[in-house]
């Protein structure tokens, strides 16, 4: 809980830093797309479901908007083991999928202004918390394209369909080689997704503000 709220703080820090000149929220709901994750010895399947949530966003400049998101998802998670590990059944468990990220909004100029389509990309953190195991904490970046429809100064809708990427860390190498154009060391930092979801939303933009 302690490490929850501390990120909460971290997140929402830059958006109460940007905010004095007016913010919209926008609470949505949507449809998410749970997933897989390999293993050795079997197949995690997460499963698809509503989704909820809230976003906080901070005008920056005419075309680019300031995003602080939480997206959180109910569902069940089903472990199925290969033929080749018989030690290991087949089992179910609920599981709670959580969001927390920060980012921009770039919207693309139209004759009209008050439809402003835009592409979003945030970074942050993700919590899937399997009820009868542990938490597991995950890097995440979020990508996604989508549109602003205003129907007065104070009220519109935004919809938004994305794609969300937990990233696992796979480890850090160094190398070190001689080449036709000398010598050459470097670092590299290796990971992959997983596992790999989406989701499509609607939500209500209450603009409070200038």
């Amino acid at each position: 809980m302690k490490k929850l709220k501390l990120l909460f703080v971290a997140i929402l820090f830059p958006f109460f830093t940007f905010a004095q000149s007016g913010f919209e929220i926008v609470p949505f709901a949507g449809y998410m797309f749970g997933g897989s994750v390999k293993f050795y010895e079997g197949k995690l399947n997460l499963s698809d479901g509503l989704d909820y949530g809230v976003s906080l966003i901070v005008p920056i400049r005419e075309i680019l908007d300031l995003e602080v998101n939480y997206t959180g998802m109910q569902g069940e998670a089903q472990f199925t083991p290969y033929s080749g590990y018989p030690g290991y059944t087949s089992e179910k468990t609920s599981m709670t999928t959580s969001y927390f990220q920060i980012g921009v909004l770039k919207s693309l100029v139209l004759d009209n202004p008050n439809i402003k389509p835009f592409g979003s990309l945030s970074v942050g953190a993700t919590l899937f918390n399997l009820h009868d195991y542990t938490d597991t904490w995950s890097f995440s970046v979020s990508m996604g394209v989508g549109v602003k429809i205003m129907f007065s100064d104070h009220v519109g809708i935004m919809l938004r369909g994305r794609l969300l990427m937990p990233m696992s860390y796979a480890g850090t190498g160094a190398y070190c080689g001689i080449g036709t154009g000398g010598s050459s060391c470097g670092l590299s930092v290796n990971g992959y997704v997983q596992p790999f979801q989406g989701d499509f939303n609607g939500g209500l933009i209450i603009a409070i503000g200038n």
